[in-house]
């Protein structure tokens, strides 16, 4: 699975997480220390544009 073409998909951005939703999911990324290195690196990848787009708190 090529997860940078699907990060990069053109389109609408749509607000599908609410701020827990993605505080939550950030925090799940951050623990994929077992999976392969692709994943990993498509984990890290997706955590900081997600942390990006939070709202400072």
């Amino acid at each position: 699975m090529d997860f940078d073409d699907l990060m990069n998909q053109p389109g609408d951005r749509l607000p599908l997480l609410t701020r827990g939703e993605a505080e939550a999911l950030v925090r799940l990324l951050a623990q994929l220390d077992g999976a392969d290195e692709d994943v990993q690196r498509a984990g890290l990848e997706m955590q900081a544009r997600i942390a990006m787009r939070l709202p400072a708190a």
